[in-house]
């Protein structure tokens, strides 16, 4: 395979999104260059890029990896998104041969003792994506598999009302309440998604929430470094989508967000504490839905990871798993 550097991907950044949206069942928002190499700017320090594209015409592919130095000074290698595991670090149509590929080039060319891979879609039968990686992996070491990240998701292919009426009788009222108060009290909501300064708008914002207050969110140096660079990215290719919520002239809220495939990803949402009376937080993800639907451009909305407030908006879950190969010396 042929290593690349990370300008070089940055220069391939097209084909690798048409092989992430040619590559079967993993989460294609994440695994793409929007999400991962932002994440591995912010999280990735120490990190050694390890990106390998295939050199078999017949078999394109890529293979977005990193050396981590553990604290028991072994080296582990996984996926260049460093945190969370949403992204696949395999990235193809034909994904038995490119991990076969990757496979033959750790075996021969690379230092490492833990091989860890997630992103890896549901488990479906033997001729399944994890199933047939795992197969490959197999001359390595021993093949573990464990849990990785389940996503809450929305269906948005009917429409926001269509949408809206599977929520819950009290989530619609509780909806209406919200809006009335909120047209009460002046609160409007702004698209800002082409502010060139849209990124300080959202750290001013976040610097007044109860996530600035505990230091947590965008305030935190490696996320405002994620979300800063996924935030110009996202801007660049016209796939940001951002909405402010104002009192008068002073921002006090918003939803951030990027759409890609006809899938929308929520990245970040906050609002001021003198705002936490308004619901601001579910009149701004009113007024993204709505927006999105009345475009057509986003059928899914992709809540993120599984947690129990973000229920109420979601129709279901998608999981993934993570394969991890402990490596078998020598290996042959």
């Amino acid at each position: 395979m042929k290593r690349l550097s990370l300008a070089e991907l940055e220069r391939v950044w097209v084909e690798v999104e048409d092989l992430v949206d040619q590559t079967a069942d993993i989460d294609k928002w994440c695994s793409g260059p929007d999400w991962v190499l932002p994440v591995h700017q912010g999280f990735g320090a120490g990190a050694e890029p390890l990106l390998l594209a295939s050199d078999d015409p017949s078999r394109p592919g890529y293979a977005l990896l990193a050396r981590y130095q553990l604290d028991d000074h072994r080296t582990m290698v996984a996926g260049l998104e460093p945190l969370w595991g949403f992204a696949s670090p395999l990235i193809g149509p034909d994904i038995a041969g490119l991990t076969h590929q990757v496979v033959k080039h750790l075996a021969t060319g690379s230092s490492w003792d833990h091989l860890v891979l997630p992103g890896m879609p549901a488990l479906d039968g033997a001729q399944g994506f994890t199933a047939q990686v795992a197969q490959e992996l197999s001359p390595l070491g021993p093949v573990g598999i464990g849990e990785g990240i389940t996503r809450q998701v929305a269906d948005l292919s009917g429409g926001y009302d269509q949408w809206l009426s599977q929520r819950s009788s009290r989530f619609r009222r509780n909806l209406v309440q919200a809006r009335q108060r909120g047209r009460a009290a002046g609160l409007a909501f702004v698209d800002a998604s082409a502010d060139p300064d849209i990124f300080d708008r959202l750290v001013a914002i976040e610097a007044a929430s109860w996530k600035g207050l505990e230091h947590s969110g965008i305030m935190v140096p490696e996320m405002r470094a994620t979300y800063q660079a996924m935030t110009g990215r996202l801007g660049s290719r016209g796939r940001l989508r951002v909405y402010i919520a104002c009192l008068g002239a002073t921002d006090v809220g918003y939803i951030l967000g990027g759409v890609r495939g006809g899938r929308y990803r929520g990245l970040q949402l906050s609002y001021r504490r003198e705002a936490s009376g308004l619901s601001v937080g579910h009149l701004l993800q009113h007024h993204q839905l709505s927006a999105l639907c009345a475009t057509g451009e986003a059928h899914t909305y992709d809540l993120g990871m599984d947690l129990d407030y973000k229920r109420r908006w979601a129709d279901g879950t998608q999981p993934s798993f993570t394969l991890v190969v402990n490596r078998k010396r020598p290996l042959p």
